[in-house]
């Protein structure tokens, strides 16, 4: 049976979210549900068969871990394309990290993890930027959802502001201009934790092979010989300072004993090793606050990104034109297009 043909009034009226509107828009402005005005493309994933690692293929988006940095990083390929993005695409997960959405720079197999929002009356970029702003709005209905992740319904019917193509054009540069710097120290604060781990393994390693305490052998006058060939099971070797070796995995253990195996390094007296202790865990614990201090100022700039998005989506940044023709017009000459 052929499905009944809506009238005009009727795609409005679908299209309109009259009572679900989350905060006030300017006039000229109005909230739809995002299906009404982009066609969305939920992924499949291919038969185990079907996906290879030789890059002749379509390169495949199988869930978050391929969406990174506002770009895709596809290690795996399909031989067999299930649903297919095209170049301008917003790309968003929909399951585990939900959202971190991405402009799709050509043609993907989309995994089961994945879905593309395709418009024609939105910009790609203020799409992309809209769903960086309703990314808390996924991660609850996903909550709600049976299988955990965003469903087809949920995007179909997600409530979003929709004002005039240029003033979207206009949000998405005022965006840039005021994020410019915030995503700069993000940047900065974000290699700083990347390197942690490193930072704290290398601490690990001036204190085991004596670098951290060569200026307190000198002020008790020990020399360097002071340390000797050892076992690392020797009684000679305080336990909190064999934590130091296993923490950097030169502790091993025999598979079927379970026993440590005889280990030889070079070992300062009990003396220095309280020493090292005490400087390790002292380094450490200012390594801990300064991780924890850049974790907290990513957080903030994530608060200020988001109150600007905020604002751009409630048209606070004063770059609307009240004057314009009413986006509600444009759609209705869209859908007029279309019949």
């Amino acid at each position: 049976m052929a499905k009944k043909q809506l009238t005009l009034e009727e795609k409005i009226n679908n299209a309109l979210v009259p009572e679900e509107q989350l905060y006030k828009v300017p006039d000229n402005w109005c909230w739809v549900r995002l299906g009404s005005v982009s066609d969305i493309i939920l992924g499949q994933s291919p038969k185990r068969d079907d996906i290879t690692e030789d890059e002749g293929f379509t390169p495949l988006i199988s869930g978050w871990a391929d969406l990174a940095n506002n770009s895709i990083s596809v290690k795996r390929y399909a031989k067999v394309v299930t649903r297919l993005s095209q170049a301008g695409d917003v790309i968003i997960s929909t399951k585990t990290n939900i959202g971190m959405p991405v402009i799709a720079d050509g043609e993907y197999c989309l995994g089961r993890g994945v879905s593309a929002i395709r418009s024609g009356v939105m910009d790609k970029d203020y799409t992309r930027l809209l769903l960086l702003h309703f990314e808390d709005y996924l991660y609850e209905s996903a909550s709600e959802s049976s299988s955990g992740q965003v469903t087809g319904k949920t995007l179909q019917n997600m409530p979003i502001p929709f004002p005039p193509l240029s003033e979207q054009k206009r949000i998405v540069a005022a965006i840039g201009t005021m994020c410019s710097d915030l995503d700069r120290a993000e940047a900065k604060v974000q290699g700083v934790l990347d390197g942690a781990e490193q930072r704290r393994k290398t601490l690990i390693y001036g204190g085991i092979t004596g670098k951290l305490t060569s200026y307190w052998r000198k002020v008790k006058g020990i020399g360097d010989d002071s340390w000797s060939l050892k076992s690392l099971s020797s009684k000679d070797v305080y336990e909190s300072f064999l934590n130091w070796f296993d923490k950097l995995g030169y502790v091993r253990y025999d598979a079927d004993t379970k026993e440590m195996i005889d280990v030889q390094a070079r070992i300062p007296s009990l003396s220095e090793q309280q020493e090292i202790n005490s400087v390790l865990r002292n380094l450490l614990n200012k390594e801990e606050k300064i991780t924890a201090a850049c974790e907290e100022t990513l957080d903030s700039i994530g608060d200020i990104r988001q109150a600007i998005l905020l604002k751009a989506f409630s048209g606070k940044l004063g770059t609307n034109d009240p004057t314009e023709a009413s986006s509600l017009d444009f759609l209705k000459e869209k859908f007029q297009e279309q019949d």
